[in-house]
């Protein structure tokens, strides 16, 4: 279960791995305007609809986008949150320009916090690193106890070169959630990253974090190294 977990978090940083984000640009013209408000509420579901939903929802966490979609499709719910999910499926199977529209419309929607975070995971993607952070941002001020957000935010920073808020970001999301690998595995490698080994081992090791796990986020962090000098 843990190389698993490892290899899942592995294939997202290589998939939002930004080697060339520095020199990017932002067009901020062509971007949403932002509103950095805590999302309000969204109207009230039928159960069964709630329930359908739900159930669309874990698809998309166990990595079946083109399911979700078809159920999406198969049920027919019109709501903000239906739409989101359409968006982040549409992302997860590589149409970025479809979810991207969408995203843009539930930006100052009930769901508007995790509208963005989908705005900022499409531009780290695309390289557009100033962009990445200005949406990862937004969604953190807008829902600042959701951890994967913390994560996705701590990750562009750490991709910029902005270490500390970085941390600070991992640390935020492995209390939220402390059973979310994800982020404590960006912490370790963030420290591996700064040369704090024996830091970065404690916190493997209070992780839980097996010796093949710290060997291979060593490796990547050598990689980066070289990559990046």
């Amino acid at each position: 279960m843990r190389k698993t977990t490892l290899m899942m978090t592995i294939a997202w940083l290589c998939l939002h791995s930004l080697p060339n984000a520095a020199a990017a640009e932002f067009n901020s013209k062509s971007a949403p305007p932002i509103k950095t408000v805590a999302d309000k509420a969204c109207a009230e579901l039928a159960p069964e609809e709630s329930t359908r939903l739900s159930l669309i929802q874990q698809m998309l966490t166990e990595g079946k986008p083109h399911a979700a979609l078809a159920h999406l499709d198969a049920i027919k719910v019109k709501s903000e949150r239906a739409e989101l999910l359409r968006a982040h499926g549409l992302r997860q199977t590589g149409r970025a320009a479809q979810a991207q529209g969408i995203y843009e419309q539930l930006a100052n929607s009930c769901v508007s916090g995790h509208a963005y975070r989908g705005l900022g995971l499409i531009a780290s993607q695309d390289g557009k690193l100033p962009e990445a952070l200005r949406f990862l941002k937004a969604a953190s001020n807008t829902l600042p106890t959701e951890h994967t957000i913390r994560n996705d935010y701590g990750y562009v920073l750490m991709q910029a070169g902005q270490s500390e808020p970085a941390l600070h970001e991992f640390l935020t999301a492995v209390e939220l959630a402390p059973d979310y690998r994800q982020a404590a595995h960006n912490l370790v490698l963030l420290l591996y990253k700064q040369g704090d080994i024996a830091r970065a081992d404690a916190f493997a090791r209070q992780f839980g974090l097996v010796e093949d796990e710290m060997q291979q986020l060593k490796k990547m962090t050598q990689a980066s190294n070289k990559t990046n000098p």
